[in-house]
């Protein structure tokens, strides 16, 4: 009875001592993954990040602010742009503009930007993706991100692809849209 009692009083005394060994790294990993970015993210901040970024395209296409829309396109969309409104001066007969100097005008919503924008929303109502259209989360993966815009009659979604760069949520315009041109 005493050498099971000192059995079982040991063997308590070894699980407690390899507890208290292991509490620390214990303590350790649970407070490394609650401060890891990765696992502590919210996903329903990035969802709102990503639907925000979305929207204001939408929304900078209406009030037709130039250095908005362009300020919120990724900076693929920027390139392409600038390479077709470098093209279009050229085949127009007009003198040729560097690429930076093109680039400030986009920027600050300059003659050329005004110029290509308004044709752009000559053809392309940004309400009906904001009033007339049903929203959906699409894949989200990494810095890539997707939005189905579903307009009312519409069989099928348009999908917006958004990517983020430093940080920010983009939209791509050219990599969404230029397809179907």
């Amino acid at each position: 009875m005493i050498r099971t009692s000192l059995i079982r009083a040991f063997t308590q005394f070894r699980l407690l001592s390899i507890i208290l060994l292991l509490l620390p790294v214990i303590i350790l990993l649970l407070a490394f993954l609650s401060f890891s970015p990765a696992i502590a993210s919210d996903p329903d901040k990035e969802l709102s990040d990503i639907l925000s970024s979305a929207e204001s395209l939408f929304k900078t296409m209406r009030a037709r602010d130039y250095p908005g829309i362009w300020d919120v396109m990724t900076s693929a969309s920027q390139r392409t742009i600038l390479d077709e409104a470098g093209k279009a001066i050229a085949r127009s007969g007009g003198k040729e503009i560097p690429v930076d100097e093109l680039r400030k005008d986009f920027e600050d919503g300059g003659p050329i930007a005004r110029g290509y924008w308004s044709g752009f929303l000559a053809q392309f109502n940004p309400d009906i993706a904001l009033e007339q259209s049903r929203w959906e989360r699409g894949k989200i993966a990494g810095d890539r991100a997707e939005i189905l815009i579903t307009y009312k009659t519409a069989e099928k979604p348009a999908l917006l692809k958004l990517f983020r760069e430093n940080g920010r949520w983009k939209a791509g315009l050219v990599e969404t849209f230029w397809g179907r041109k």
